[in-house]
């Protein structure tokens, strides 16, 4: 990619539609403490906090419901598709998990002929095989993050969780966090190759951590592993690491850019004759469409966010968009918005991850351009 890069967006790919996506943070609850993973109300768990409630979750079930179909409805025919991903903290350790799953089922009726749903958990899957087979026919797709700071009976029993969701034919991938420190990294590299033996769909993930100059920083031997993984999974791109490779200093890969969260290539500037895997992230002052394909509800403060993690508001801030308590005053303004075409979102953070994917651009005319796709 040797032209400035002023738009990106999905590429065409059958196998990877582009959809709306309702991320659930359910509970803040979890049965590991990874290092990586900040421990406070905006980090990944706080085991201080206690689980909702089934009411509070069939509300914000209500709401995420409502709010996906005002989205879905002006899309294209074949863009109905709407995904919900239940996590946490660990979605699966909430007790009463099986009738919050039961109640998903049940409400979706009502805009079953409207668009299509599937409902996905992003879970570590350390849960007991009783617990699982209790929840496997309630959920679509598993989104499965395998953690090296784990103990060697958890990760068997996430290795037999995953054999268990293969052997029921539900859709399942595995997000491989590659932890720099050498035996896990070691650990993490095996577990790619014994997916790959069991023929399960998996990603390596890179650590971001651009608050710490310190932690997670990758070496050379890493950082080549980490290339070819990328460049195997792009196509008419050139090498992204080309001078990094060469240097023996360990590297914060923040900087250099990103993958997909969920594999998806990207489509560089419209050109359609290639598809990126890994791009540049840097998107302050750009139109983002983060708005049209993703909404984050955070269960124990009942805010609703636009993203879970750029959490960009309308007016260039960052912050809430509204509160599941009063979602009905939401539902109104978001209708309204959606039918005046008002501006998209202008990006005001350092960095992008969750919602790399949105189509975004640095003039508002491209984006308008790109959006035409999406719209009926």
């Amino acid at each position: 990619m040797t032209l400035p890069v002023v738009s990106i967006e999905p590429a065409i790919d059958p196998n990877n539609r582009i959809s709306f996506l309702l991320d659930w943070e359910l509970t803040m609850k979890c049965n590991l403490d990874c290092g990586y993973c900040d421990t406070d109300l905006y980090g990944g768990h706080d085991n201080k906090s206690q689980h909702p409630s089934v009411a509070e979750c069939e509300r914000s079930i209500d709401f995420m419901f409502k709010y996906a179909n005002l989205y879905l409805s002006p899309k294209k025919k074949g863009l109905k598709y709407c995904v919900l991903n239940v996590y946490g903290g660990e979605a699966l350790h909430h007790p009463n998990i099986v009738p919050i799953l039961q109640a998903v089922r049940s409400k979706y009726t009502e805009y079953s002929d409207h668009w299509h749903l599937t409902t996905t958990t992003t879970t570590n899957l350390i849960i007991t095989p009783e617990k699982l087979a209790s929840i496997i026919s309630l959920v679509d797709e598993f989104t499965c993050s395998y953690h090296t700071e784990a103990t060697n009976k958890q990760k068997q029993t996430f290795l037999d969780n995953l054999l268990m969701i293969k052997r029921a034919n539900r859709r399942l991938k595995v997000i491989v966090m590659m932890n720099t420190e050498p035996n896990m990294w070691d650990a993490a590299v095996e577990m790619c190759r014994w997916c790959e033996e069991q023929g399960i769909k998996y990603l390596p993930k890179r650590i971001d951590r651009w608050r710490s100059e310190n932690k997670y920083l990758y070496n050379q031997q890493q950082i080549i592993w980490l290339d070819q993984m990328y460049q195997g999974r792009s196509f008419n791109l050139k090498d992204r690491f080309v001078e990094i490779k060469q240097s023996a200093e360990l590297q914060n890969l923040t900087d250099q850019g990103r993958a997909c969260c969920g594999g998806r290539t990207l489509c560089v500037n419209q050109d359609r004759s290639s598809r990126a895997f890994y791009v540049p992230n840097k998107f302050a002052g750009w139109f983002c469409s983060v708005n049209e394909f993703f909404v984050f509800v955070k269960q124990r403060t009942g805010e609703i966010f636009v993203n879970k993690d750029c959490k960009m508001n309308y007016d260039g801030t960052v912050g809430p968009i509204g509160n599941v308590a009063n979602y009905p005053e939401l539902l109104q303004l978001t209708e309204e918005r959606i039918k005046n075409r008002a501006q998209p979102i202008r990006c005001a953070k350092e960095f992008c991850l969750c919602g790399l994917c949105a189509p975004k651009a640095q003039n508002l005319p491209d984006l308008h351009d790109i959006m035409e796709k999406y719209l009926s």
